[in-house]
């Protein structure tokens, strides 16, 4: 996400390589404006800037990975470190958080969440959020989930593919997106924060749209 904007880019299948220039979405998130962008490249080393109009994989891409008014609000169902996790969410990005199995030894926290109502988007009815032990934990998960897909084109035409994305020098990560028959599901990564998350919805505009303008933290 860039400084004051954001510019998402589709991936490239395969060996290509691509790089397409968009303009600025903007997104309303919780009263501001803020524009989200992609950097992404699928499946090679190549990098883009663009945005797609059209981010849960788990150890394959079915397996991805509550807030209130003022901060969100931890349940006394959630322990210690579900509920610091909690905490660090935005205001309204979630509501009614439960806590999820911790799949995998450097996961430290997971929860699973409806969305709030900080966008314009419909969103999905899920949003599992994970929070790593550390950055090794983090890039071992995001690669044991890359393995379980095949690159196919970009996320933003609503294939599969791995990607990365940027907003600023430390809001960035990978994006993963996986396309099958009635399900679009995606999982991102906020690398500095620790961070996944994944959801899906059937259709992937609808959800690409929705993540262009959502913002949990």
């Amino acid at each position: 996400m860039g400084e004051g904007g954001d510019h998402r880019g589709t991936g490239t299948g395969g060996g290509r390589r691509r790089a397409v220039v968009a303009g600025v979405v903007a997104a309303i998130i919780v009263g501001g404006g803020v524009a989200v962008g992609l950097l992404v490249s699928g499946g090679s080393d190549g990098a883009a800037t663009s945005r797609p109009t059209s981010s849960t994989a788990g150890p394959n891409p079915d397996r991805p990975g509550g807030g209130t008014a003022g901060s969100p609000t931890p349940s006394a169902t959630l322990d210690a470190a579900d509920a610091r996790l909690l905490a660090s969410l935005r205001p309204f990005a979630v509501t009614d958080c439960r806590a999820a199995p911790r799949d995998g030894d450097g996961v430290e926290a997971a929860l699973t969440c409806a969305p709030g109502v900080a966008t314009e988007a419909p969103a999905p009815a899920k949003l599992s959020v994970i929070r790593y032990r550390d950055a090794a934990a983090l890039r071992g998960d995001v690669d044991h989930r890359s393995t379980a897909l095949t690159d196919a084109g970009d996320c933003y035409r609503g294939q599969t593919s791995i990607e990365r994305w940027a907003h600023s020098a430390r809001r960035r990560g990978t994006f993963l997106c996986a396309a099958g028959p009635g399900r679009f599901a995606v999982y991102w990564t906020v690398d500095d924060e620790l961070l996944g998350f994944a959801a899906d919805d059937p259709d992937a505009g609808r959800l690409l749209a929705w993540w262009r303008d959502y913002d949990p933290i």
